[in-house]
């Protein structure tokens, strides 16, 4: 057990000092990011005490419907915890110097566990000693039951064993073998979706059932450690980019278009992403937010009222452009960042070769673009036809995508240029500053760059789409510009850069 701690908190306190340099390099966008962070939870807080008092507007609401939010916490906490231990675990180098200790591979993998697992329950604490704060500044005065905080931090540790599991078992090759233990596993996977769904109607059921599914993850976590090691081996034997390429993602047709060189890096970059967790996990995410568009449609319908000064028409509009900028977000800024970073060694082989650094940032600028335009088109498409959107509307919204999708990427590639991070413990991430920033810009760009011909469109229909036509092109002018910023910060990327 004292191995077990000593592996926990080594990795917690590399964490933490990381994450206070990170801080102490960045203090004023510390304060910035803290305050921003506060006023979007207190205006958060505000929506929910919103849809508390008007139940009558949301045909499922209910005064005690919490399960919504349990069902949230716990599918984005599970995706983070996945993220970490593929990042912290399946990748990670450290991991062979654990694995040639005089110790169990056990012992090695509670350590790891705890060291995703504390963090993730400290988080889950902050988050709400945040909401008891912004409760008492806005005054909304809600009541949380004992209910729903038991199944709350049930859920936190269930989230963080649930995405440690499935990223052990989802590093197994072959696919056989990884399919087997995903189909055994996935049953409590649903089970505690719905429970949590429905846990504000049957609070007591939905509490045994999480523990009883605790109890068997618990189990079966304590008993994999032959599974773990199995993970980590076939990861180096299967993780070869040197496999030959899918020819429908060597994109020759792009030749004629940005050039033979700049189409070949496309192609590099998308094939290789394609086997990277992070991509997988960013591309999961922006399906998940089409499918519940499509869900939330197909449940809820059309509010009867208007949402305060929301009228019904401009409900789900609403709905389809946040959602858009959150798949460009996450598609398109959140990966860019990560460009060179991710390259590791092999960036200073691409330093070595003849190639320019504009070809190089528009190879990968548009990867970016076609990774995220099957996630983005169906964010897009399925809610315009299931809402009957007229086909103006339609087409205005297309264009929102390429505005979004433009001006997210010329973002995140000036940002994975910038601020590249060479720690191969974070694979190409920037600090969680960095991304907070990043978070910021965004938004306040999207939301410029839309509010005109936005405006325009609510005004008159075809002055709309003509306003969005133009504007696709002046994102089009910011991806280039973007493009142009990141091949000059690449030029700038020397040696003493590496683990910066």
């Amino acid at each position: 057990m004292s191995i077990t701690y000593a592996i926990f908190e080594a990795e917690f306190r590399t964490a933490f000092r990381k994450n206070i340099q990170g801080l102490k390099k960045r203090i004023a966008g510390t304060f910035f990011i803290f305050f921003v962070g506060l006023i979007f939870s207190f205006a958060c807080i505000r929506l929910i005490k919103f849809v508390i008092d008007n139940p009558e507007l949301f045909p499922e609401g209910s005064n005690e419907g919490y399960g919504t939010i349990l069902l949230i916490f716990f599918a984005l906490f599970t995706l983070r915890t996945a993220g970490l231990t593929y990042r912290k675990i399946i990748k990670s180098k450290r991991m062979d110097l654990h694995l040639v200790q005089p110790i169990t591979p056990r012992q090695i993998m509670l350590g790891m566990c705890f060291s995703i697992l504390i963090p993730n329950f400290l988080l889950s604490l902050s988050l709400l000693g945040l909401f008891y704060l912004g409760n008492i500044v806005t005054n909304t005065g809600i009541v949380l039951s004992n209910d729903f905080l038991i199944l709350y931090f049930l859920l936190s540790i269930l989230s963080s064993l649930s995405g440690y599991i499935f990223s052990i078992a989802g590093a197994l090759h072959p696919f056989s073998r990884k399919l087997a233990f995903l189909i055994i596993l996935s049953p409590i996977l649903v089970v505690v979706m719905l429970v949590s769904n429905e846990s504000h109607l049957y609070p007591t059921v939905a509490i045994i059932v999480c523990l009883v599914c605790l109890l068997f993850l618990s189990v079966f976590f304590y008993f994999m450690d032959g599974i773990f090691v199995e993970a980590l081996e076939s990861y180096k034997i299967n993780s070869s980019s040197h496999k030959n390429p899918i020819r429908i993602l060597q994109f020759n047709w792009l030749n004629s278009i940005i050039g033979v060189r700049a189409s070949s890096i496309c192609s590099k970059e998308v094939i290789s992403s394609i086997r990277e967790r992070d991509v997988l996990s960013s591309a999961f995410s922006t399906f998940s937010l089409a499918f519940i568009l499509v869900f939330w449609w197909l449940k809820v319908g059309i509010p009867n009222e208007p949402l305060g000064d929301l009228p019904t028409t401009l409900y789900y509009p609403g709905m389809l452009a946040m959602s858009l900028y959150m798949g460009a977000l996450l598609q398109c800024t959140m990966l860019g960042s990560t460009i060179l970073g991710v390259e590791g060694k092999r960036m200073w082989i691409m330093k070595s070769n003849p190639v320019e650094s504009v070809l190089i940032m528009k190879g990968k600028a548009t990867a970016l673009v076609m990774m995220a335009l099957p996630g983005l088109i169906a964010i897009w498409l399925p809610i315009c036809l299931l809402a009957q959107f007229p086909l103006k509307v339609t087409l205005f919204f297309g264009e929102c995508l390429l505005i979004l999708l433009f001006c997210n990427t010329g973002l995140g590639v000036w940002a994975g240029s910038t601020f590249a991070n060479f720690d191969e413990s974070d694979r190409g991430n920037p600090d969680i500053l960095v991304q907070f920033m990043l978070m910021g810009t965004s938004a306040l760009l999207s939301g410029i760059i839309l509010i005109l011909p936005a405006t325009i469109m609510l005004w008159d229909h075809n002055a709309g789409l003509l306003a969005g036509l133009v504007f696709s092109f002046v994102s089009l002018g910011f991806l280039f510009a973007g493009i142009r910023s990141a091949a000059s910060a690449y030029r700038t990327i020397f040696v003493d850069s590496y683990g910066v």
